[in-house]
């Protein structure tokens, strides 16, 4: 009786230490522009928040440029 307890805690054990959790697959991809960003992690930095927020600012300065294109193209059709 106990053989067959140990046996099957050891099939257990097994089990659940060889089992490997899912990682989730959410890896930032971001701009091909900043991708080199990334590489600050071998200086100690950390690259994927910086290519974060240097991909924030080239979006808002994307949208900024559009929004001043449409104001422009606006003006030139009322003349």
């Amino acid at each position: 009786m106990g053989h067959k307890l140990l046996f099957l805690v050891m099939i257990a054990a097994l089990l659940f230490g060889c089992s490997k959790a899912e990682e989730p697959s959410t890896k930032y991809e971001g701009r091909s522009e900043t991708k080199k960003l990334q590489a600050a992690d071998a200086a100690g930095y950390d690259g994927a928040a910086i290519r974060k927020n240097v991909d924030n600012t080239l979006n808002k300065a994307d949208q900024h440029n559009e929004s001043v294109d449409k104001a422009l193209n606006g003006e030139e059709e009322k003349k």
